[in-house]
């Protein structure tokens, strides 16, 4: 018994040399003993001149922010919580000052965003409505991807792009195993998997409530202007409406021509579906509940979100959904993604110090002075790299790393603040390339139905289609509306 047990095992021999076999296994510490080791190198060296003090170090310290931000060697939230310490050691700013930008709105609306999606997905009620549309919607293959990719990008514009992506997963895994699909020739896994990430990421910038970008954003904005330009809720949509469509129909097609449905029957993943309605049983009371006070928060956010704020109406659901005894903590809890929520007060913080001690405007300076002359022409270089970015970090670090110096430079190009804020929050939302980009990316391609080289190709012509449509905004749609 023993015997036949070791001989199951295999031993593999590394034959490489062991200079690269010591460097595979140390190489995050190496890259990060270089960027620590240049971040101090930088520190040591004597500034530009037109640049304070404060202002070379705050410059510093985004350099290394941005390194951690895009090679991931350590969590993103780590790095902004690095960042909020970094200023007061460094000098730049008083710690009370410095730890006092975490606790602003933005990111307590994100809190209360994943709190409220949390409870929909705890309770039941998230599965059953996903269930329901797919059952309803779903007679063929051809419809099934349609009503995925149309329930994602819908339940995008209202709650978090990343909890319907997590919603999703195990019910598109569910019709995949019933329908006993294959990892290496399913065209029609991939199509599914793809509807549900790309549904997801478009759908979420629809809305302020897709993710935390936009509450980031419209911060930074706030703080930049002393308060004199805001982005409200309804303001949002008008902007954004018009690439939104757009893009969810461009997406729509590219997934039917790259990917058309290789099989003909549903029924079996029709079938799973209604079994798992079936021993969910009728609504409860604690689904009623929570989908009454999810309908009022919504009405309210459009309704009264500029008079009373977007953050303190969240808070106020999430305490009635307490009182009324409609959750636990224990229920939503795990549902809620802390990382994100460090991150946005890191990167809001970093924003920030950067903008007040002038190294946001000095680095816009100097990028962009001499090299774009038109207000047009730099606005679409800001929107190229913003895509370009959130192709390999999140689109909080994008916002967080552009944002300050678009808005730095608007006055200078004659644009209006709010163009500038929109100009990075839309295209940051174009992370369709890389599985790094988006959680609802990382789960698609977690599936392993999904090639990386699929990914690349695909999510390329989206993006370039997204820069597009952001293209037809900036010449023809924003002028229409005042905003030039």
């Amino acid at each position: 018994m023993a015997d036949s047990k070791f001989k199951d095992q295999q031993i593999f021999i590394d034959k490489r040399s062991i200079w690269i076999v010591l460097f595979d296994r140390l190489r995050r510490y190496i890259m990060l003993a270089l960027f620590f080791g240049l971040f101090a190198f930088l520190l040591m060296q004597e500034g530009p001149s037109d640049l304070s003090l404060e202002g070379y170090k705050v410059l510093c310290l985004f350099v290394l922010c941005v390194s951690l931000w895009a090679t991931n060697l350590i969590p993103l939230s780590i790095t902004s919580l690095l960042a909020i310490a970094a200023v007061p050691l460094l000098g730049v700013m008083e710690a009370s000052q410095a730890y006092s930008y975490f606790g602003n709105k933005a990111v307590f609306f994100i809190l209360g965003v994943f709190i409220l999606s949390a409870s929909m997905i705890a309770c039941g009620l998230s599965t059953r409505i996903s269930i329901w549309v797919m059952e309803h919607w779903s007679e063929t293959p051809g419809r099934l991807v349609t009503s995925t990719y149309c329930f994602a990008g819908i339940s995008s514009c209202f709650m978090s792009e990343h909890a319907v992506a997590v919603m999703l997963f195990p019910i598109i895994h569910e019709i995949i195993q019933s329908l006993n699909l294959k990892r290496d020739n399913s065209v029609f896994a991939k199509s599914l998997y793809f509807a549900m990430a790309w549904g997801c990421i478009i759908g979420g910038a629809m809305t302020v409530l897709g993710g935390g970008r936009v509450p980031l954003g419209v911060e930074m904005l706030e703080k930049a202007t002393a308060g004199k330009e805001t982005l409200g809720i309804l303001q949002y949509t008008q902007l954004s409406f018009p690439l939104v469509i757009l893009l969810f129909a461009g997406g729509w097609i590219t997934l039917k021509i790259l990917f058309p449905a290789d099989i003909q029957d549903i029924e079996p993943a029709r079938k799973a579906l209604r079994q798992k309605a079936m021993v969910m049983g009728r609504l409860t009371f604690q689904e009623k509940g929570i989908a009454l006070i999810m309908v009022g928060t919504l009405f309210s956010w459009f309704g009264f979100g500029d008079q009373l704020g977007i953050a303190n109406i969240a808070i106020i659901a999430i305490v009635l959904l307490f009182v009324l005894n409609l959750i636990t903590w224990k229920m939503v809890e795990a549902h809620i993604n802390w990382a994100i929520v460090l991150m946005y007060g890191g990167a809001i913080c970093l924003g920030e110090v950067m903008a007040e001690s002038g190294a946001a405007l000095w680095m816009a300076e100097k990028l962009f002075s001499n090299l774009v002359e038109s207000g047009t022409a730099f606005l679409f270089v800001m929107a190229i790299l913003s895509t370009l970015f959130t192709t390999f970090m999140s689109n909080s670090a994008v916002i967080a790393i552009l944002l300050p110096t678009a808005i730095s430079m608007s006055p200078a190009y004659g644009i209006h603040p709010v163009l500038a804020t929109m100009t990075v929050i839309l295209p940051s939302n174009f992370a369709f390339i890389l599985p790094i980009a988006t959680p609802a990316a990382a789960l698609a391609y977690s599936s392993r139905f999904l090639s990386l080289r699929e990914m690349v190709w695909s999510g390329s012509i989206l993006s370039l289609l997204g820069l597009s449509c952001y293209l037809l905004l900036l010449l023809f749609y924003w002028p229409m509306l005042g905003l030039r």
